[in-house]
């Protein structure tokens, strides 16, 4: 395996004590070291070699990035500093125990690229390719995916600031973190060192062949500083996990499992095959569930949705959260949610509030059912709850269908036309009644039907007579020309009157 002079110098650093010189490069471009011979009057590139400072010779030519390690020093050696990387070896000792020294140094990079390569050809695991780095590393590492699940680590202790859920995304509070610091710069090739989760870290993103962006590998210092030339050995394990990536680009990526292909196609109106009907009937099978709609409260969110999915199935037990058509939508078994509860309606709106709240999201509910089959109509419930919700209420985030299903009705029983496209004949004159009168006949007419028709109740609530409330609803009738025994006719105006009443409200909005 190649090595830069960083890496070298660190473990010489180990041994003797030793100062380096000159320009470098951190590419992982030197192999094992090579004897300078007197005779030869050339230092080649990318080569590294060992000398005594008397055996150099006086003016040597010098290629870019030859790399010297002396024993002693003298002034000649200025010449060298001034054109190469050199590693001088400040106090007296044995030049071959030396050499054996730099080439220890190598055989331990050696013996851990043969076990990952070991690895990669028995199975092609992130996990034990990050296990079998520990050695190398002188800090732990994380490997996470695209959805920030930490997919593998060899960190034993594992980091209270890096601790996943259940289902190993970074908490809520440790990915709002991770994505201030990061700012997601995932287009970067190269190892980058950034402030994550207030741990100065290595961060290197993993790419497919295509550049895809599929995740990334950190290293984060805990209480010894980076050791220099340790960005360029993360650099070539995310090479390697790459590879894996490569092979099997399932072993990192969010897979969508059988049960929400079935639900994705039940959602597209698609005609299921053979096996996912078997699926949707053990779905179905002593199950009730709800349809949960998200979409995000503000434009611009840190949170990835694939990310807040995960976070849903790790909140809610037995339950189903993917991406659809641009927003997210979740499908929870409420019998888990009820547990003890007698109404599973009490457990789900005190997750359901907290959840919104740290995920940055609107959230409607369906009511619920007990056939996925009809899954297409509860989703619209929920998708329809978050928009009339919003129409409504602009400051909360969570709507449930039933408290809006009346107000969907009004909106789609009318169409692309205003109210008053269909007034009852007769109707304006009710309107033009009470723009010159103190005496409202529209208020009276509202809640007269509110009220069911009765006239004592009605009379009690407008604080009239009922002798006058019954003269009153006479002349209404004759104005309108309806008779409101007719219950067609009477549904009408109940329509119409909430549709008016809708659309003064949205006007103020």
């Amino acid at each position: 395996m190649k090595l830069n002079t960083d890496i070298i110098y660190h473990h010489l650093s180990q041994i003797y004590h030793v100062e380096m010189y000159g320009k470098k490069s951190g590419e992982l471009t030197l192999c094992r070291p090579e004897f300078y011979m007197e005779d030869e009057n050339i230092f080649l590139s990318n080569h590294l070699y060992l000398a005594t400072v008397e055996h150099l010779p006086r003016r040597p030519r010098i290629q870019e990035n030859a790399v010297l390690v002396c024993i002693g020093e003298n002034l000649q050696l200025n010449y060298y500093k001034d054109r190469m990387n050199v590693i001088v070896i400040k106090n007296r000792c044995d030049f071959f125990k030396a050499y054996q020294a730099v080439q220890e140094i190598f055989d331990r990079y050696d013996a851990w690229e043969k076990r990952i390569y070991e690895d990669l050809v028995e199975g092609y695991d992130i996990q034990q390719i990050i296990a079998d780095s520990r050695e190398i590393f002188t800090h732990p590492a994380y490997v996470l995916d695209k959805s920030f699940r930490v997919i593998a680590t060899n960190d034993d202790a594992f980091h209270p600031d890096w601790a996943s859920t259940g289902n190993g995304s970074l908490s809520a509070d440790a990915l709002s973190k991770f994505l201030s610091a990061s700012d997601l710069m995932t287009e970067k090739k190269n190892a980058l060192k950034l402030d994550i989760l207030d741990i100065k870290t290595i961060c290197v993103n993993l790419f497919q062949k295509n550049d895809q962006y599929e995740g990334c590998l950190c290293v984060p210092q805990e209480e010894n500083a980076f050791v220099d030339g340790e960005d360029r050995l993360a650099e070539l394990l995310g090479s390697f996990v790459e590879r894996v990536i490569e092979k099997n680009p399932f072993m990192i990526n969010d897979t969508q499992s059988s049960v929400k292909n079935v639900m994705k196609t039940l959602l597209e109106e698609q005609p299921l095959n053979y096996s996912q009907r078997i699926i949707l009937n053990n779905l179905n099978h002593n199950a009730a569930y709800c349809c949960i709609y998200m979409q995000y409260a503000k434009t611009h969110s840190q949170l990835p949705m694939t990310y807040i999915c995960d976070i849903f199935e790790d909140t809610f037990s037995n339950s189903y959260a993917f991406i659809y058509d641009g927003d997210m939508v979740a499908f929870v078994d409420i019998y888990a949610i009820k547990g003890k509860e007698s109404n599973y309606m009490i457990p789900l709106n005190r997750k359901m509030n907290d959840f919104v709240k740290k995920m940055g999201v609107c959230a409607g509910i369906s009511n619920d059912f007990d056939d996925l089959f009809n899954i297409r109509i509860h989703y619209k419930q929920a998708q329809s709850a978050v928009e009339n919700g919003l129409l409504v209420d602009i400051n909360s985030r969570l709507f449930y269908f039933a408290s809006y299903a009346l107000m969907e009705m009004v909106i789609n029983s009318l169409g692309n036309l205003p109210a008053q496209a269909y007034f009852p004949s007769g109707f304006k004159a009710i309107i033009e009644h009470d723009k010159t009168s103190g005496v409202s006949y529209l208020e009276t007419l509202k809640v007269f039907l509110e009220e069911n028709m009765s006239f004592t109740s009605t009379a009690e609530k407008l604080c009239i007579h009922r002798s006058t409330l019954i003269d009153r609803i006479s002349r209404i009738q004759k104005e309108m020309g309806i008779d409101l025994k007719d219950a067609d006719r009477r549904l009408q105006l109940e329509i119409v009157l909430k549709a008016m009443d809708l659309e003064e409200m949205l006007s103020k909005k």
